[in-house]
């Protein structure tokens, strides 16, 4: 600490802050241009900071505090040079502020009316061309200041690199770096530049006019993936017109291209606004009266005649955890059946069941923010900057600042270019490339012995177990480099490490042993109950936590109650008033959807899930769901699903949802509604409650925040929590002494039982390549489309940029099939074709095609297999499927 003087105060302040930092801390105004508070790096462009130290006027933002030093931020030469600066940009500024877009929220325009700054403006200025090429926002360097934020934001924050300060007839401005425009540079449309900049030098396209002091601001959570980014939404006239990232974990001021511009859908003209009923195969408009009436009917007629096991159920993801808990409760509790399922069940469900058994919690152990402080990082089956891409910033971040990065993968990925090591394996081949660093870890001497003796258990059967996968026999199975596996070992095991992981671990039918050997890993290493450490397994959807932790699972209640304990179930019935609940665990997505092909289940009610794009073996699907006697969806937009419907329920999406989400990351979020729901649209809530009073099970608890007291009342992982708990920024579960857990396990000397060391065996996929289907064919997602397209498939500049579906191939295996780039090709597999364009890649393993599976023009999952599961948490194999090239 040193002493110093501000405005005739005496001050004691930190010498490690700048004197600006510690001008903002004390609630002092200090006007800046080109200051990010998240970026460590000071620009001192604008120059607007400059206070007067020790009787000169000096940038605050550059400048350490030192014993003694004199400070007045008043001083008439400090208000002078402010003036001289706002007089310098507004002469080289385009000032049309009466049309402007920005007019209201400009940092320039705000600053000369504070200032006074009233002197002429020239009447013509030299204009720079403007770049419109992106489809979502537009660069003007006429109305930009050359602050160099934008810069800044992309080069530090996003991590990107496509923007720099260039000069132009003497005006320095922003443009695109490295490229003629900002489309055709290594820009992702993150928009962090946009929501940032203080002047309208970088302004969204915006599809509605209005003005920022005509519109109300709420804040809620993102409804893509599963990061739970925090956005200050702008709403005017119930009509969502701009997105800004807020201040608050987990992203902490960044969005991606999805978060920030990918809204329009929620106003879509396709939007279902009221109730369908199939008549004769066409749908007609419907009352809700009429179609809760034929609901309820079917449903209680079918457990008339064949029991509460005839019926299904899927939960959802997209909904709330209130509204999954009530779901899962009125199937269990009015139906008396648990064949309650969700998408989990097709992605993570392995990595739930694996880490329940290796550590406890079949979650993420750590928290997503902590991606910018990592020291080592491995990223296996995992494309963050596409799938997370906020999370895979703030990776990115990280190795700029330092970190190592270990990268495993099928193919070439952004963060695999500036990785320490990438190993691009053989598809199938995880477990002997962990075993085989689990092997030299334990050889070289390089595991936590005293970690190990303490917190583990069966550490003597593991080393045995991987003493024949070494790095020669990886290097044969796995496809890469012994000396590159070896040097992984030696990266993961220097410092404190995190492990992410993906669909490309958990896709598979040995998806759980991926995870453990992944666990077993990090364990050996004393990773575990660490802050920048743990095991994290990636969840694709806004609310899959919440789905999980609510029970949308078929042998658990919410927090992870099995429904086959005596104990467990009458607690359950006692607290829901009911009796006779099911004391069998029910089925799966996928086993439900077998046991509808052969006519043994009658009555499937679908919420917010799209079965017909995301499931395997889709024409088995398509064929199943013909039988059933009624089909149920609950939707925003007529889906694939829902067209197949009997019944079509129209529901609210996530910006008209109160509630909450929880993020990958265990953080229990607030959802607030941002717009009201169009038509006839009732809350899913509210949809649910009625279905249940007509039921016969009316409920006394009635709105989310009721039924959120309800749900962390009866469900132990939640204890603790309330929404004024988790009002600025969420909490993570588990609450302790009210505080959440930033990280899983910190208390290891009071753990319930030791961690699990399991040794793992590779075993070969059941889905083998041969002479007549030659290739293998994996499945992904890309950052400008979502899942099935529902969303994303309905905003413009999202669909300008991925507009069609494509199969990744390398130019060998190009050759070898005498194709192109941009031909069309016939993808066969033992269960179906599809025909689209071919997209040439060379970071493709070679014998190994990608496709991604948003597109219902070419249904990748038609060729995807559903005869094979995973055998502890039944997930399909979707990362390997053997197929022809025509």
């Amino acid at each position: 600490m040193v002493n110093i003087t501000i405005n005739g105060k005496n001050c004691s302040v930190d010498e490690k802050l700048s004197v600006l930092e510690i001008l903002q801390s004390l609630k002092l105004e200090i006007p800046t241009f080109c200051r990010d508070e998240r970026s460590e790096e000071k620009l001192g462009i604008c120059g607007m900071c400059a206070v007067s130290i020790n009787g000169t006027v000096t940038k605050s933002c550059k400048t350490l505090p030192t014993e003694g030093m004199v400070i007045d931020t008043q001083d008439p030469e400090v208000i002078n040079n402010r003036r001289q600066l706002l007089q310098k940009y507004i002469d080289n500024h385009h000032v049309n502020c009466l049309v402007c877009q920005k007019s209201g929220q400009c940092k320039l325009q705000e600053y000369c009316y504070k200032y006074g700054i009233d002197k002429t403006i020239p009447n013509s200025l030299d204009l720079i061309p403007v770049d419109d090429s992106n489809p979502f926002f537009v660069i003007d360097p006429n109305k930009c200041i050359g602050c160099g934020k934008c810069a800044q934001i992309c080069r530090n924050l996003q991590c990107n690199h496509a923007l720099k300060l260039k000069n132009t007839n003497g005006k320095m401005h922003t443009w695109a770096n490295k490229a003629d425009n900002i489309n055709s540079s290594t820009c992702v449309s993150c928009g962090n530049c946009v929501s940032f900049c203080p002047t309208a030098g970088l302004l969204p396209k915006y599809k509605h006019q209005f003005r920022h002091w005509e519109t109300q601001t709420v804040k809620t959570t993102c409804g893509y993936c599963g990061v739970g980014c925090q956005i200050n939404f702008e709403v005017k006239d119930n009509v969502i017109v701009e997105a800004h990232p807020a201040l608050v974990k987990p992203n902490v001021g960044l969005l991606c291209v999805k978060g920030k511009f990918g809204f329009s859908y929620v106003n879509h003209p396709d939007r279902l606004t009221h109730p369908l009923i199939k008549e004769n195969g066409i749908f007609r408009k419907a009352t809700w009266d009429e179609a809760f009436s034929l609901i309820t009917k079917k449903l209680s007629d079918t457990m008339n005649a064949y029991g509460g096991q005839a019926i299904g159920a899927f939960s959802s993801g997209k909904c709330t955890t209130e509204e999954n808990y009530l779901f899962q409760k009125f199937f269990r509790g009015v139906v008396k059946t648990n064949n309650v399922d969700h998408c989990s069940r097709l992605c993570h469900s392995s990595s739930s069941a694996a880490l329940g058994k290796t550590l406890g919690y079949g979650a993420m152990s750590n928290s997503v923010h902590e991606g910018f402080e990592s020291k080592v990082i491995l990223i296996s089956g995992e494309n963050l900057r596409e799938t997370h891409p906020v999370l895979g910033a703030k990776v990115k971040h990280a190795v700029q600042s330092g970190a190592k990065l270990i990268i495993i993968d099928i193919r070439d990925i952004d963060l695999s270019e500036i990785a320490d090591v990438f190993l691009k394996i053989n598809p199938g081949t995880d477990i002997a490339l962990a075993n085989a660093m689990v092997n030299v870890i334990i050889s070289e001497g390089l595991y936590n012995k005293k970690y190990i003796d303490e917190n583990t258990e069966g550490f003597e059967a593991l080393k045995e177990s991987v003493k024949d996968y070494t790095p020669e026999y990886a290097e044969k199975i796995c496809g890469v480099s012994k000396d590159d596996v070896i040097k992984a070992a030696r990266i993961y095991s220097s410092d404190v490490a995190t492990t992410y992981l993906g669909m490309g671990n958990t896709q598979h039918i040995n998806g759980s042993d991926n995870v453990t050997a992944l666990s077993n890993l990090a364990l050996i290493c004393g990773n575990v109950g660490k802050e920048r450490g743990g095991v994290n397994p990636l969840r694709g959807q806004n609310n899959a936590q919440g789905a999980c932790d609510m029970g949308a699972f078929p042998d658990i209640y919410s927090g992870y109650q099995k429904v086959d304990d005596p104990k467990v179930k009458e607690k359950m019935e006692k607290f829901w008033n009911v009796e006779n609940l099911s004391p069998f665990a029910g089925i799966t997505v996928v086993e439900m959807i077998d046991k509808i092909s052969k006519n043994e289940m009658k009555f499937l009610y679908v919420m917010g899930e799209n079965p017909l794009m995301t499931d395997p073996n889709l024409n088995h699907v398509r064929s199943a769901l013909k039988n059933l006697d009624l089909l149920v969806v609950q939707d925003i937009f007529l889906t694939e699903t829902a067209a197949m419907a009997d019944v079509v329920l129209p529901a609210t999406c996530f910006a008209e949802k109160i509630g909450t989400f929880v993020n990958t990351g265990r953080r229990v979020q607030r959802v607030r509604q941002v717009v009201t729901p169009p038509g006839e649209v009732k809350m899913d809530l509210d949809i649910i409650l009625e279905l249940m009073d007509r039921m016969g099970y009316k409920q006394i608890n009635r709105t989310p925040e009721t039924i959120f007291n309800e749900l962390c009342e009866v469900t132990p992982l939640y204890n603790g929590f309330s929404y004024s708990l988790i009002e600025n920024e969420g909490v993570q579960w588990p609450v302790i002494n009210g505080k959440g857990t930033e990280f899983l396990y910190e208390d290891l000397s009071n753990l319930k039982r030791k961690f699990s060391l399991i040794p793992v065996e590779l075993v070969n996929s059941v889905e083998v390549i041969n002479d007549e289907y030659p290739y293998y064919l994996s499945t992904g997602r890309v950052l400008y489309q979502y899942h099935t397209r529902s969303m994303s498939g309905r905003v413009d500049g999202l669909n300008e940029k991925c507009p069609e579906p494509y199969a990744e191939m390398n130019s060998n295996l190009l050759e070898k099939i005498s194709k192109k780039d941009g031909d069309m090709i016939t993808i066969r597999s033992r269960r179906g074709e599809i025909t689209l364009k071919i997209k040439e890649r060379e970071g493709v393993k070679d014998g190994v095609v990608f496709v991604p599976f948003h597109f219902s023009s070419a249904l990748v999952n038609e060729l995807t297999g559903s005869e094979f599961l995973e055998p502890i948490s039944k997930t399909p194999e979707y990362k390997i499927c053997p197929v022809k090239l025509m």
